[in-house]
């Protein structure tokens, strides 16, 4: 797993660039507010996290960027490991969460 900052996470979401961007923090927080063009999976609790991932990645080989809250939040660090256990080559963590990209404080998870 790569660390991704915040301005490589804006160069990254050029709609030429071929990346899936994860949210993994539970629904709600997600519907409260979330980084543009991302999707929803989350990691607590879910059994079937990797698959899901995988339903909505083009390959194991594209590049994933998962993301939660903030540096203080696990949940992306937990998300990373499980896909590169799975198999996924090409995954990123982007630390710096929701609260990184807005420069606000994000809902609890």
């Amino acid at each position: 797993m790569q660390i991704i900052n915040k301005s490589q996470l804006k160069q990254s979401i050029d709609p030429r660039q071929d990346m899936l961007l994860v949210d993994v923090l539970p629904k709600e927080s997600f519907d409260q507010q979330h980084i543009p063009g991302s999707v929803n999976v989350p990691v607590k609790d879910n059994a079937n996290f990797t698959r899901d991932v995988e339903n909505r990645a083009k390959s194991k080989t594209q590049r994933i960027v998962v993301y939660c809250s903030n540096t203080a939040c696990d949940y992306s660090q937990t998300a990373a490991e499980q896909l590169e256990k799975a198999g996924f080559s090409n995954v990123f963590r982007f630390e710096e969460g929701v609260e990184g990209w807005f420069g606000t404080k994000a809902a609890a998870a």
